[in-house]
């Protein structure tokens, strides 16, 4: 049962923060805000806080072993900044308070490891999978309805209160949680901090993901808008499209876990990241046709989704257990930098270079990454 509601729970916490991120952009564009903001706000600009906060939270985690109250409070403060974002009446609050509204991603990891926690270490990458596969699904679910949803509630305000709504229920369904309270008897020293920091299989693993995902992350940022300003989708049907690509990130973590656990994570990463990279050089020459390049972002998104746990998992069986958090929040700061890159770079290449040129950098940058995933350590 505590399985069953931290998965849940993270399902519901994905959702408050990302439940917006496909009409997020037009209604930046109503207030006028600049290119580059546009793009950034699916994920670069919520990932910079983040990016701040990771290792900080892991330093406390791993000290105190209070990993739910943790997520209980980093949920409140979700609350909180999506009613700032209904509330926003210019691009420049709307924009801050995305960066708020990013706290949930310094966090995803702890559902992940509350559930590492329960399951047995040769079910880690089934327990990742479980955890990080949650969150993702809960994105794409809630990001499918986006476009019905905006209709129903009202327009963006009322969008933005249901995902507050949503941050209380993450909260409700963790409360009850059983959650096992793992942390080393003498604390975490600041060797065992540099210990994790300087880890070589953590740190060529995060930086091969993170070559790899600012390519993919040119595509996701710029997704919407190049569905709707060029290929003349309907809103309501791009958020359907986005939302699906968010769907595969769920069940594609649910499928490469257990695939990890068989295969080893240097074999499902090249396997994951070769299979998107693929993609992407196919679209190119399709990208003016809207069911090719719908199609192909979904399978670069699902071979891509290999990552996250790949990594994760290497991150967690390179360190004792009771820094696993520090490990793994490690490997996501190599996971939001791209998001920040990623998004901020695509607006400017889309306007200077076209669809077709962008993508071509995106297919190169991923290239890169997959290749250099045959170096990463076998665990």
């Amino acid at each position: 049962m505590s399985v069953f509601l931290t998965v849940a729970s993270g399902l519901f916490a994905a959702a408050s923060g990302m439940l917006y991120a496909a009409v997020m952009p037009f209604h930046a564009k109503e207030l006028g805000a600049p290119a580059w903001v546009v793009t950034s706000l699916p994920m670069g600009l919520p990932s910079i806080l983040s990016l701040v906060l990771l290792l900080p939270i892991a330093i406390f985690a791993d000290k105190t072993g209070k990993r739910k109250e943790i997520l209980v409070v980093a949920l409140v403060l979700t609350l909180l900044a999506n009613i700032g974002l209904a509330l926003a009446g210019s691009w420049v609050a709307l924009t801050l308070w995305r960066l708020v509204s990013g706290i949930p991603f310094a966090f995803m990891s702890l559902f992940a490891l509350l559930i590492a926690f329960m399951l047995p270490a040769d079910r880690r990458g089934m327990a990742v999978g479980l955890g990080m596969g949650g969150s993702m699904l809960g994105m794409g679910i809630f990001q499918a309805m986006s476009g019905y949803l905006l209709e129903v509630v009202g327009g963006y305000r009322g969008l933005y209160y249901l995902a507050a709504a949503l941050a209380g229920l993450a909260i409700l369904l963790l409360l009850p949680v059983r959650a096992p309270v793992v942390k080393s008897p003498t604390g975490i020293s600041g060797r065992d901090i540099a210990e994790v920091l300087t880890n070589r299989n953590i740190l060529w693993t995060g930086f091969t993901l993170c070559v790899y995902l600012i390519g993919w992350q040119m595509m996701y940022g710029s997704f919407p808008i190049v569905l709707t300003g060029v290929l003349a989708v309907p809103i309501e049907l791009q958020t359907v499209f986005f939302a699906v690509a968010s769907v595969m990130l769920g069940f594609g973590t649910f499928i490469w876990g257990p695939v990890i656990d068989k295969i080893g994570a240097r074999k499902a990463l090249f396997a994951g990241l070769m299979m998107s990279t693929i993609a992407t050089f196919v679209l190119k020459p399709l990208s003016a046709k809207m069911w090719p390049y719908v199609i192909l972002f979904w399978v670069a998104t699902l071979g891509g989704v290999a990552g996250a746990p790949g990594a994760s998992t290497v991150a967690t069986k390179s360190v004792r257990l009771e820094v696993a958090t520090l490990a793994m929040n490690m490997t996501f700061l190599f996971v939001m930098l791209p998001g920040i890159v990623g998004g901020v770079v695509a607006g400017p290449l889309l306007s200077g270079l076209g669809v077709g040129g962008m993508l071509l950098v995106a297919a190169i940058v991923q290239l890169i990454g997959a290749v250099m995933t045959l170096r990463v350590p076998e665990m």
